[in-house]
Parts: structure tokens; sequence; C-alpha cells
């Protein structure tokens, strides 16, 4: 570049000429960009104040009360302290037997679910047949296929219809930005 030129600030390297990508690319070490760098450092903070911090905290509190129970089991101050004990063993017990008792009962409702699928599609007529030929999960997951591929056409139909008023909303508002980037170009440039 002739040095009596002015710089384009528009171009997309600084000197006017791109960088040689073909010896980056044959090399075999990565080094990160300073923009990868930054938002991993970024991430590591989030991480560190939104979830480590919190999750620490709350270990801590459930570990001292966890001790705190203890404590009073074993050096029960009152006797009405081994009633709030049994109180509270209660509630712990409850609390880790509901996850179980939801899964049995779901395993449990999906057994009676497929027994009734059962019954109802050896009483459906032209089934039976189609049954004994390809058999029940097959002819069910051709069923769910039919319903997802009426799905997919209506995705592909209405799809388009939401796009077209968010694309003209973004061609809008980036006109808006580069004509008041203009705007503040100018006022700069006049004063």
């Amino acid at each position: 570049m002739n040095p009596t030129e002015t710089k384009n600030p528009y171009l997309p390297y600084p000197d006017g000429t791109p960088p040689h990508w073909g010896e980056e690319m044959r090399s075999n070490t990565f080094v990160p960009t300073a923009v990868q760098l930054e938002r991993a450092e970024a991430l590591t903070r989030f991480n560190r104040w939104a979830i480590y911090v919190p999750l620490g905290v709350l270990a801590t509190a459930v570990v001292g009360f966890l001790i705190y129970l203890l404590i009073l089991a074993v050096w029960p101050p009152y006797e009405d302290t081994r009633l709030f004990l049994s109180g509270v063993a209660d509630i712990i017990l409850i609390l880790f037997m509901l996850p179980v008792v939801l899964l049995f009962g779901l395993l449990l409702a999906g057994i009676f679910g497929g027994a009734f699928y059962w019954r109802q599609s050896k009483k459906e007529t032209g089934e039976p047949s189609l049954q004994n030929k390809y058999g029940r999960l097959r002819l069910l997951l051709w069923k769910l296929d039919q319903k997802l591929s009426t799905v997919y056409r209506k995705v592909d139909q209405v799809m388009p219809k939401i796009a077209q008023p968010v694309m003209r909303l973004n061609a809008t508002l980036a006109y808006i930005s580069s004509w008041l980037g203009q705007l503040n170009g100018r006022k700069h440039t006049n004063s």
C-alpha cells in the first residue's frame, strides 16, 4: 500500500491485504484467540459466582444442619427433642421416597396403558392381520411417524410466515442503526 494513500477504515484488514490463512491452517497447534480466552474467563467467573458459591453455601448449610441433628440425637437436652428428631427423620424419609414412589407410579401407569393399548389394538378391524404381519411395535412406530410427519408439514408451512416479519424487523433495525451511525459520524465531522 502506498504511504501517501489514506487508509480506508471500512476495510476488514488494517493493511488492506488478508493474512496468510494457508500457513495458519497447516500448523497442528491450536492457539485460542483473545476473544475465546475472554469468553472462557467470563464463563469461569460466572460459574464461580452463580453455581459454585451457591452450591457451596447450600452444601455447608445442609452438612451443618445434619451435624446439629446428630449432636441433638446423641446428647438431647430435653425429652421433647427426641420427638422433634423423629419428625425431622420422617420428613427426610418422605422427601427421599417421593421420587421412588413417582417412578414406580409412572411404571405402573405405563403397564396399565400398554395393556389397554394392546387390548384396543386387537379390537380394531383390519389391524390384527397387519399386527400378525408386521408386529404391534412396528405399527405403533408407523403411526407415530405419520403423526410426526403431519407436525413437520405444519412447521414447514408456519415457519416462513413467522420468519418474514422477524427478518423485516431485523432489516428495519439494521437500517435505523446504520442511519443513526451515519448521522452520528456526520455530527462529529461537522464539529
